[in-house]
């Protein structure tokens, strides 16, 4: 089974719908007006940023690593699967293309260690060919951000806060463990939290209501920017944060929320994996694209053009 096969067994969804009840107790910190890259016209220069943790734009090839050394993309490699091309990237000259094949589940992906945060704001780009056609089920699991203890694979870790793209595109993120035994009281505690506060009705089977709005959807042929920031909660605490923006616009936030088992004190965020996993797998060769990655300490925001 693929490590993706094997985290959907174990996925909470935290999907984003609101009702009266849900937008009076998410009444949270708005988005802020300007993030860091305001600061970096065309994100030009954003890597010296002092809140900046790691920048990818594709500008040069990236930098690829052994499995889980630092410095660089883990098993980052070029080839039939992803290539660096210099057709509409999001800014910039160059961005990276997957091509998916018929009937695959993936092309490839890219994964980057830091040192442990316990806040992180995770921002990419994301673009779909103009004659996009999304799989027939569920799918894709795009990217995430994890840490504490790793057990040897992508998913095999206390947490990921997943960005996932619901069936024709939706954005939603999900707070998930491909370890239930340490996460089953934290994926409890946060259902029967969000139920009572929200009472929304479930997506996808699972009881987990939308937040906030309806989800922005991927259109293909588009850049969308996506970020998320996640603030790990204590262990064994309700008192994580989780928002997420879709071209600058809050779309989801979530406090309250669960994150880390009990006994899993000094585990901190570590990792971003963008690693497109699309479960029925692709009914068609078809490419897409990533580019302008910043992960940071502070909300960044879509690249902008002035200053």
């Amino acid at each position: 089974m693929s490590p993706f096969g094997f985290l959907i067994c174990a996925l909470l969804l935290l999907p984003l719908r609101p009702t009266t009840a849900s937008a009076e107790a998410n009444d949270l910190v708005q988005p802020p007006e300007k993030g860091i890259a305001a600061r970096y016209p065309g994100d030009r220069g954003i890597g010296a940023d002092p809140d900046v943790i790691l920048t990818e734009d594709f500008e040069a090839d990236p930098v690829a690593v052994g499995w889980m050394e630092p410095g660089g993309w883990i098993n980052f490699r070029l080839g039939e699967g992803m290539e660096i091309v210099g057709t509409k990237p999001a800014a910039g000259t160059r961005c990276l293309q997957f091509n998916l094949e018929t009937g695959k589940k993936s092309s490839g992906t890219l994964m980057h260690l830091f040192d442990d945060q316990e806040e992180v704001f995770f921002r990419y780009y994301r673009r779909f060919a103009d004659d996009w056609v999304w799989p027939d089920g569920y799918g894709p699991h795009d990217a995430f951000v994890g840490g504490g203890e790793y057990g040897g694979r992508p998913t095999d870790q206390d947490f990921e806060i997943l960005i996932d793209f619901w069936r024709n595109g939706g954005t939603v993120a999900r707070l998930a463990s491909s370890r239930p035994e340490a996460f089953k009281e934290v994926q409890g505690a946060w259902t029967a939290s969000a139920l009572e506060r929200d009472g929304s009705p479930s997506v996808g089977g699972r009881p987990v209501p939308w937040n906030r709005s309806e989800p922005d959807l991927i259109q293909p042929g588009a850049w969308h920017c996506v970020e998320m920031q996640i603030v790990l909660s204590s262990a064994g605490g309700a008192d994580g944060v989780l928002r997420v923006w879709v071209n600058g616009n809050l779309v989801t936030d979530y406090a309250e929320v669960p994150m880390l088992a009990e006994g899993k004190e000094g585990a901190g965020i570590n990792k971003v994996f963008i690693g497109p996993y699309f479960h029925p797998g692709s009914p068609r060769d078809q490419p897409h694209w990533v580019d302008q990655i910043v992960v940071a300490k502070s909300y960044i925001g879509p690249v902008t053009t002035n200053p």
